[in-house]
């Protein structure tokens, strides 16, 4: 028997919480879910004796399970993206999907997608260090506890709806496609006596942000160019003026402060067109 998407809900839960999501409050309005389980094998072959049929291999660390989901972006959502505060970025998140629990789920990276007259999609990718293991997959019967899912169109984030604040004056006038991306760097934990980490260690936080616009306002040199002032991005919803509603998880998600620097620039020109251009700023956080 098939499993529909609609008993597969993905729910986050608090950062450092290692009790499974409250539904209500850690729901996301995923819209795709892909998750991934590997091993770490490798053949089991013996000088002078031919390989056993009851033992071809041989692990050599944990079982990998990395977890990857994109999500509109929705004003009142309360605690699945606690885990995008910069005081949260060294913790990990238990998630919920179907009926399935992965425990101490680290976030690998994030990026977003801004196009005009589009939703805007939130992905990231985690890697889990204690999965579901030994049972089936099996979904919710019982998603949102019997309701419909608290999805409201009208309180969704749109291209068309954000805006960019380029104190820093280094993008054109008109921007058409806005890309963001942070990445994390970590280092597993492993102690006696367990194939699997116990933890991560944060060892850095790097973003970076490409604009594609319709002119540049001066080429970079050698080293680039260094931001004077602050490029932000703020997302707002359809029906309502100035913040998403997000708190402080989505409304400075986009945010390089002065001295993050315009690493990357190209423009491109055919006919019958205006000039393309794009420039990549980047940002070291930790």
């Amino acid at each position: 028997m098939s499993l529909p998407y609609s008993e597969f809900p993905v729910y986050i839960g608090q950062a450092g919480a290692v009790t499974p999501p409250n539904e209500p409050n850690g729901y996301i309005p995923a819209t795709q879910l892909n998750v991934s389980y590997s091993t770490s094998s490798s053949a089991r072959r013996k000088l002078g004796k031919s390989v056993d049929s009851s033992d071809q291999f041989t692990f050599d660390s944990a079982l990998s399970a990395d977890i990857s989901v994109s999500c509109l972006l929705q004003s009142g959502m309360v605690s699945g993206l606690d885990f995008l505060l910069d005081a949260n970025q060294d913790d990990f998140v238990t998630m919920k999907l179907g009926s399935g629990i992965y425990n101490k789920c680290y976030a690998k990276d994030v990026s977003l997608s801004i196009s005009p007259f589009e939703p805007v999609v939130l992905s990231a990718n985690f890697v889990s260090l204690d999965p579901a293991v030994g049972g089936t997959i099996t979904g919710d019967t019982d998603a949102y506890r019997g309701e419909f899912p608290p999805l409201d169109t009208d309180i969704i984030v749109y291209g068309h709806t954000c805006s960019v604040n380029d104190s820093a004056n280094v993008l054109g006038q008109v921007q058409s496609q806005i890309n963001f991306n942070r990445s994390y760097t970590r280092t597993p934990i492993y102690g006696l006596g367990s194939v699997n980490a116990s933890s991560m260690l944060l060892d850095g936080v790097e973003e970076e942000i490409s604009v594609s616009s319709t002119g540049l306002n001066s080429l970079i040199g050698f080293s680039g160019e260094k931001l004077t002032n602050n490029l932000q991005v703020a997302l707002n919803f359809k029906n309502g003026a100035g913040s998403a509603g997000l708190g402080t998880r989505v409304d400075d998600l986009i945010k390089f402060p002065a001295g993050a620097r315009v690493l990357t620039e190209s423009y491109s020109a055919q006919g019958g067109e205006v000039m393309q251009t794009t420039a990549t700023i980047k940002q070291v956080k930790l």
